[in-house]
């Protein structure tokens, strides 16, 4: 049966100290759900748990008093409105939750990719695509030592902009099967969720090409994959499920194929 295009599980809320769209509000982001049909939609505002020291300096919004203040989450009869988080990794591997604070939420995305902040994720600003490569996989084998409860764990857009000054599509072709297959094979032995987001919708052949790649090995490996839009504003919502469509059938996604929360 195909994947059923039923969730999203990556999405924020003025909360987030990116999010300057003042109507992305809880109250906005169910009646989004409802009108795509969802039955599933998880928040998740950027945290920093200040009890989890780092070298690195994080926004004070990013405190776990800060996403709490949302709570509760308006429900409806059809659709379930789950409390989650995105957490940075910073360039130590400091995954910035405590392991106090994991209970406390439903599910949790962790970006290996957020490479553009310099002084925080990385050491540096990445000056060539084969650094940013390096990078990459690097900060991928370093998530996958952790001891985390990984069943309710999705590794967050692998095929982002933030990798590169936009280059993906030059940094993704530089990594070999042989490396992704590991590093997959070691996301499904953990049953970590792998999400689905990158608009292909508006991707060229070729560059449409090397970034599903990845996503193509990973489902060979038995990864599960879960959508999320990782929306900031209301407008770049309007096309979501289209774009979750089109990569269900570009990947031939069938619901055994589909993370289960």
């Amino acid at each position: 049966m195909r994947y059923i295009a039923d969730h999203d599980f990556h999405i924020h809320s003025t909360v987030s100290p990116c999010c300057h769209d003042e109507n992305q509000t809880p109250e906005a982001i169910l009646e989004y759900a409802k009108k795509n049909g969802f039955n599933k939609i998880c928040l998740t505002n950027h945290l920093w748990d200040e009890k989890v020291k780092s070298e690195a300096e994080w926004h004070e919004k990013q405190r776990f008093s800060c996403l709490t203040s949302v709570l509760p989450l308006p429900q409806d009869e059809n659709v379930k409105f789950l409390f989650g988080c995105e957490v940075d990794m910073d360039y130590n591997y400091v995954v910035g939750v405590s392991e106090e604070r994991l209970s406390e939420f439903d599910f949790i995305v962790i970006p290996t990719t957020h490479m553009h902040l310099a002084g925080n994720t990385v050491r540096k600003k990445i000056e060539t695509p084969e650094e940013a490569a390096e990078i990459w996989v690097k900060r991928f084998e370093e998530l996958l030592k952790k001891d985390l409860p990984w069943h309710k764990i999705g590794i967050a857009h692998l095929t982002c902009g933030h990798i590169f000054k936009g280059r993906t599509p030059e940094v993704i072709r530089l990594i070999s099967d042989d490396v992704l297959y590991k590093l997959f094979d070691g996301c499904a032995k953990k049953g970590v969720g792998i999400e689905l987001n990158m608009k292909t919708i508006s991707l060229g052949e070729e560059d449409k090409g090397i970034l599903l790649r990845p996503y193509k090995i990973a489902k060979d490996c038995g990864c599960k994959f879960y959508l999320g839009s990782d929306s900031h504003k209301t407008t770049a919502l309007i096309d979501v499920k289209e774009n979750f469509e089109d990569i269900i059938t570009s990947l031939d996604l069938k619901e055994a194929d589909k993370l289960v929360l």
